[in-house]
């Protein structure tokens, strides 16, 4: 008898550190859950191989996570319980280029309106601040309070405004920063792919490509080259379409030089970021006072939008015909417009 309750007393010692893995998990406190779990997998209890191997995954121990799951596996659980680091990684990277082309992509909202609206300076304001901690002390000294920061702030996107989706979505930048510069890449990517989102819902074209920059670079320290290599080309065409979409034109000259390196790179089916391309020239050669070359370049983005219905493409041409009314160029302004006669 003194030996059952040993055991019994055992078995529930293991069970309340399985609970305590569970409240950890569920207040994102992941290596404090995985030693939880641990103990009970170690245990055999219940799904404890599964749960473990879950939160492993998550924090981008990919070895011991498949080793957990093989064993729950081999207890009867289903094989797909567990998202390898892969599947999320493809996942991430088949999201963003969605978002790279425009596409519909707000499947998400949070749980409960906003009570009241924030001031959007006194958001970016503790974002900066938070910024600066984890500059200066590292992710893993302020990643739960951005995390808080973040459950704080992101209800107010459903008062939908751009300057409103931008400032969330910079908050969800940082806690996929500071999550990952704790290890935990898997917390990271779901961070990354919100920031993606509201900053498409934003048009903030800047913020793409930041973002997607620092997932490659979570990447290639993952040891994932080749994604880390497509989140890096995604987030140079996001960083072009920045430059090109500028409705001002502060340095022409570093423009040109820019646009005119990169405009052949465009492979064929590219024909929106061509036009935007030629356009951006025609503009910076108008800029730079060079009327003749901007309208070679004016003549050559209309004929590379002629199959194309893109607001974004039209808004260039506008601007690039407002412009060349201001410099007297009759004849480019008039070249544009058939552009829009041909759509009306």
């Amino acid at each position: 008898m003194s030996e059952l309750l040993r055991e019994f007393e055992f078995d529930e010692e293991v069970e309340r550190t399985y609970r305590a893995g569970e409240a950890a998990e569920r207040a994102g406190r992941l290596r404090e859950a995985a030693v939880c779990f641990r103990v009970a997998a170690d245990q055999q209890l219940g799904d404890a191989a599964v749960r473990l191997a879950r939160v492993l995954f998550t924090l981008g121990e990919a070895t011991e996570a498949a080793h957990w799951h093989r064993l729950a596996v081999a207890d009867g659980f289903a094989e797909d319980l567990v998202e390898s680091d892969v599947q999320a990684r493809q996942r991430f990277l088949e999201h963003a280029a969605r978002i790279i082309v425009g596409a519909p992509t707000f499947d998400w909202l949070p749980a409960s309106p906003p009570v009241v609206r924030m001031d959007i300076q006194r958001i970016q304001a503790r974002t900066r601040a938070l910024r600066s901690l984890d500059q200066r002390y590292g992710g893993m000294a302020c990643h739960s309070a951005v995390a808080k920061h973040v459950a704080a702030v992101e209800p107010q996107i459903m008062l939908g405004d751009a300057e409103t989706w931008t400032a969330v979505a910079e908050a969800h930048e940082l806690a996929g920063w500071t999550a990952f510069d704790s290890g935990m890449p898997g917390v990271a990517l779901p961070h990354f792919e919100r920031a993606l989102t509201l900053a498409r819902q934003a048009e903030d074209e800047e913020l793409i490509a930041s973002v997607l920059t620092r997932a490659g670079r979570m990447f290639l320290h993952h040891n994932a080259p080749e994604d880390a290599l497509k989140a890096f080309q995604l987030g140079f065409v996001a960083a072009h379409n920045s430059w090109t979409d500028h409705r001002t034109l502060p340095d022409p000259q570093t423009a040109i030089t820019s646009l005119t390196t990169n405009i052949e790179t465009y492979r064929a089916e590219q024909v929106r970021a061509r036009a935007i391309a030629l356009t951006a020239l025609a503009r910076n050669h108008l800029a730079a006072g060079d009327v003749d070359t901007a309208s070679v370049f004016g003549a050559r983005a209309v004929a590379a939008a002629a199959t194309l219905r893109s607001a974004r493409v039209d808004d260039q041409l506008r601007w690039l015909a407002e412009e060349a009314r201001a410099a007297g160029a009759s004849a480019l302004v008039e070249h544009i417009s058939t552009r829009f006669a041909r759509c009306v």
